[in-house]
């Protein structure tokens, strides 16, 4: 063992030494989180518009769901029954809610649901044609959010920031267009749907599915209900989820107890794999050391 590492002590210095620089400034979540969780729009892939964020509730317990506020700023909501939905769609937590407001003339209906298994999983793009509707349009929504006070707040909200990074950011999601027709043809029910899926990572085959949808007009523009289904989802969004903390990193916590001790510790860190390094330099200094001495003597 002694002569492996006389033999390997460069390389087991610089390994060491490389590990050291690196805990310095990596951050405890990176250390020790298991898992994190985003939200996208994709179900089978990560997507490039995916935001990393902190759920404020448990979507995998339906008590939990059912305690969802039934009042989000003017909007009321009322629970839908349930029982037997789920099973047909693939669903272990289901909330189905229709939230009405005063100043707007649709209701919103509202649902989360989630499933521990992707497979079973029925996103909307199978479930409404399932229910005999036809998909007429089908693509993204960018939502600018316009009240950020679910996304962290020394990021984006002090004056003294300096990432550039703007107060406005941008929810992608999920758009559909369904419709309904009687057998002659003719058009008998048009909605918008909006959706977006709640993912934990990496190991995680949990998926959580956030759906608002409206009745639009049978033809013409749906842009009405459009805004209306996006400003109830932005108002959903601080009840739900926060933004990912930015964590300081182990060296900055370190000079946050004062300079001194972060020295000392840093040096102490760093002197063990340059110890390893040098270990034969060291070692044959501490010898002429002891020769020398022991003439003197």
């Amino acid at each position: 063992m002694r002569r492996f590492f006389e033999e390997y002590h460069k390389v087991i210095g610089v390994l060491l030494l490389t590990f050291v620089i690196i805990l310095l400034f990596s951050t405890p979540s990176m250390i020790f989180a298991k898992s994190f969780t985003t939200i996208g729009t994709e179900l089978s892939h990560a997507s490039s518009d995916e935001t990393l964020v902190r759920a404020k509730i448990d979507f995998g317990s339906n008590e939990h769901m059912r305690a969802f506020p039934k009042e989000i700023g003017n909007w009321w909501g009322t629970d839908y029954d349930t029982k037997g939905i789920a099973k047909r769609l693939g669903a272990d937590v289901l909330l189905m809610r229709a939230y009405s407001n005063p100043d707007f003339y649709q209701p919103v209906f509202f649902l989360v649901m989630q499933s521990y298994n992707r497979s079973s999983f029925h996103p909307p793009i199978v479930c409404y044609p399932a229910l005999g509707y036809t998909i007429v349009e089908e693509g993204k929504e960018e939502i600018q959010v316009q009240d950020v006070s679910w996304v962290e707040d020394p990021l984006y909200t002090k004056p003294w920031n300096k990432t550039g990074i703007s107060t406005n950011r941008t929810l992608s999601v999920k758009k559909l267009v369904v419709v309904k027709e009687s057998p002659d043809g003719t058009v008998t029910e048009r909605r918008v749907v909006l959706y977006y899926y709640v993912k934990e990572k990496p190991v995680s085959n949990t998926v959580t599915m956030i759906r608002i949808s409206a009745l639009a007009p049978l033809d013409g523009s749906y842009d009405a209900i459009l805004e209306i289904c996006e400003q109830f989802m932005l108002d959903t969004l601080p009840y739900m989820f926060e933004a990912q903390k930015k964590d300081p990193s182990i060296i900055s916590m370190l000079f946050a107890k004062g300079p001194v001790t972060s020295t000392i510790v840093i040096i102490l860190a760093l002197l063990v794999p340059f110890a390893i390094m040098f270990y034969p330099q060291i070692r044959d200094m501490q010898r002429r050391k002891d020769m020398r001495r022991g003439r003197r003597l």
